[in-house]
């Protein structure tokens, strides 16, 4: 062999293994960086016209998995949902607090019906029933905490969704500046595992936040996608964008997570924005979008039901009673009726005025059965007539009123016993609120009582603005709804229109004449959600979506600032314990101080049963309240509990993967160090070789 080919083996030998005893070098000097992957220096042998002329690098590459690392990363982005599910969960069973303690809302309502006890045993003292609304409002504020807190974390949840945008833009910069960088590499045969480091580092981070699907070109760059396939990064880069709003409420309606292609100098917008938010399956952001969208809202709608049935039933016994002495005026809640409809009562009702000596002064009797009015004027004008100067009962604009007609008189408003009047389910106080003793922002309970036929007073052009997602919130349509119709049953006509709320929806009345909606074929666990309404119900104020309860936040809304009428608050001798004689004549006592038939009513909602609609993740049933409120408490806790449990069986699938992981692509010192000594040696030999051959050119030179 010519002592020139000798050279050139050698001194291939040499370089060789100086690029294998620096990529070993690298190995050791990364054996505590985390995620690092070892690289191996892949030999070939040099041939030359079919002559052998020493080695090649045919590629340093990393040591890695590709099963096992898209492995790593859907585990990092299923362990990182659950664990924003959990930290949230654990902030709201801290609010929530213990359910033995003293201080819980289990506690409050018991503590509630115990001070009802103790009232039934005399209920004119004064101190016991201030004890009794004393408990009643601690609970009520429990609630409205919960109710508050709950909304406060879906706020903190959006405001952490914006964070995560911000993340998952910075690694996607991230990895568009280092695909040139690649490609550079890939085209020069330059060793590129310091950067494919780098990348697989931030595919580790993005994958933590979003779940994504990783492709590597031929190129050398990398392109990245969601696991559905929407591409994040490709020969384009991509941004998110989400503009989180600054006040939460049970009717917030969030903005979507937007994405659209960007200049990657300029991060200005080239595309038009697209909704990316049923693109998003795990990760970080789909744990908080699962918390804000879906687990959160579902305890606020439990919560609600709860808060709506509490103030149901407490209303009616409030309003099936009568204080002693009775006030002097009664003041009822907003409602949809309008003074030319059809009252649709049955049953029989005395509106009444008595002295302060709990005398009959007048009184009159309104069988709707035998000789109904016509309508709501037609009945204020039989009362009014039947009192004379001694009461007058108004309806304005929706909201009733009876007012004696002396300072020193007082009203009241009475079922008969044996045949109660009834509207919806509801007697005639209770109906429109004339005696309530809860209030809240809404009264989570929907029970109309119109008929079909009715006119609903609505003007014409007027417009209500639906908005429809399915079960992933990705937005169905947007459909505005004009109201032509002049009566209800045009107006379901209307929503039932297939080319709008009707391709997705089917709407009714029930016989208590609340409106109600399922989901089409197809469209399963669809949501329906009110962006506008500017319709008004005749002169009440109502728009149609409020009076029928049209969106999840009504129901929420119920359980949101429950308090006790102020007056009887300030005044306990309001409470309504007391039985009104129907049978006594003017003059006659009618009522009786210290009355416990109203008290024991009260104490009877410990054991009666409830019906509670579906609401959240609880389903209609019949139950007690404290059993009801015992459900809600252990779905909250069922919640976090799977959070949790999800959490620990993802990290330990994660750990797994990542040992496994890391004993493909992990540096052994052991292995390094004996891969060490073999290319030193390998350098070493091929050094002597070229010393060898320089000694041999020496001789040759000097016999010349």
């Amino acid at each position: 062999m010519p002592l020139n080919s000798i050279i050139s083996t050698s001194l291939s030998g040499l370089f060789t293994n100086q690029a294998a005893l620096r990529a070993t070098s690298n190995n050791i000097a990364n054996v505590n960086t985390e995620g690092y992957s070892r690289v191996r220096v892949v030999q070939e042998a040099s041939v030359t016209q079919g002559q052998s002329s020493g080695v090649n690098i045919a590629t340093i590459e990393r040591v890695v998995d590709k099963f096992l690392e898209t492995a790593l990363r859907t585990s990092k982005s299923n362990t990182s949902e659950f664990s924003s599910q959990r930290e949230f969960q654990d902030r709201l069973q801290g609010i929530l607090g213990d359910p033995s303690a003293d201080s819980s809302l289990s506690s409050r309502m018991d503590q509630v019906f115990q001070s009802i006890a103790d009232l039934s045993l005399n209920p004119a003292d004064v101190l016991r029933r201030t004890q009794t609304l004393s408990e009643i409002q601690s609970m009520f504020q429990q609630i409205n905490l919960f109710s508050g807190q709950i909304q406060t974390l879906r706020g903190e949840a959006s405001l952490q969704i914006s964070e995560a945008v911000d993340s998952v833009n910075e690694q996607l910069q991230r990895l568009n500046d280092l695909n040139p960088l690649l490609i550079r590499q890939q085209a020069t045969g330059e060793e590129s595992g310091g950067l494919q480091g780098q990348v697989g580092q931030a595919l580790s981070s993005l994958a933590e936040l979003i779940d994504i699907k990783v492709e590597t070109q031929s190129s050398g760059a990398v392109y990245v996608s969601t696991s559905s396939g929407y591409p994040l990064i490709d020969s384009s880069l991509s941004q998110l964008q989400y503009d989180t709003p600054g006040i939460v409420l049970a009717n917030t309606i969030f903005p979507t997570i937007n994405v659209s292609r960007v200049n990657s100098e300029t991060l200005e917008t080239t595309s038009s924005a697209v909704d990316l938010t049923p693109n998003i399956r795990s990760g970080k952001l789909e744990g908080l979008l699962e918390i804000r969208d879906n687990q959160f809202p579902n305890l606020s709608a439990a919560l609600g039901e709860l808060g709506a049935r509490i103030a149901d039933e407490f209303n009616a016994i409030q309003n099936a009673y009568s204080s002693s002495p009775a006030p002097n005026s009664l003041s009822g809640k907003q409602t949809l009726v309008d003074g030319a409809q059809d009252p649709n009562f049955t049953g029989i009702v005395t509106f009444a005025v008595v002295d302060d000596s709990n005398q009959l002064v007048a009184k009159s009797t309104v069988d709707f059965d035998t000789a109904s009015p016509a309508d709501f004027d037609a009945l204020v004008t039989q009362v009014n007539s039947d009192l004379g100067s001694d009461g007058t009962l108004a309806l304005t604009d929706g909201v009733f009123s009876f007012t004696a007609g002396s300072t020193a008189n007082g009203v009241l408003i009475a079922d008969d016993a044996t045949s109660p009047s009834q509207r919806a389910g509801r007697g005639f106080s209770q109906f429109f609120g004339m005696n309530d003793i809860i209030s809240a922002d809404q009264p989570g309970i929907y029970e109309t009582g119109i008929t079909g036929a009715e006119d609903h007073g609505i003007t014409a052009g007027e417009t209500i603005e639906f908005r429809v997602t399915d079960s992933n919130d990705k937005e169905l349509s947007t459909v505005t709804l004009t109201v032509a119709s002049t009566t209800y049953n045009g107006l379901l006509t209307e929503l039932n229109d297939v080319t709008g709320l009707g391709a997705y929806f089917t709407f009714s009345y029930d016989s208590d004449g609340a409106l109600s909606w399922t989901e089409n074929s197809g469209f399963a666990n669809s949501n329906l959600q009110v962006v506008a309404d500017n319709t008004q119900i005749a002169s009440t104020g109502l728009a149609f979506t409020e009076a029928f309860g049209v969106g999840v936040q009504y129901q929420a809304s119920a359980a949101s600032n429950m308090q006790i009428r102020s007056d009887i608050a300030d005044n306990p001798e309001l409470l309504a314990l007391s039985v009104f004689d129907a049978t006594g004549a003017v003059g006659d006592v009618v009522l009786t101080n210290g009355d416990q038939r109203g008290a024991l009513a009260f104490q009877s909602l410990q054991t009666s049963l409830v019906s509670f609609e579906d609401a959240g993740e609880l389903k209609a049933t019949n139950l007690t309240l404290s059993q009801y409120l015992a459900r809600f408490l252990g779905n909250a806790g069922l919640q976090a509990v799977r959070a949790s449990n999800f959490e620990e069986d993802n990290l330990a699938l994660q750990q797994e993967i990542s040992a496994r992981n890391s004993d493909v692509s992990g540096v052994n010192l052991d292995e390094e160090l004996a891969n060490l000594i073999v290319y030193q040696n390998a350098y070493n030999a091929a050094a002597r070789i070229l010393s060898s051959v320089q000694e041999l050119y020496d001789s040759l030179l000097a016999a010349v």
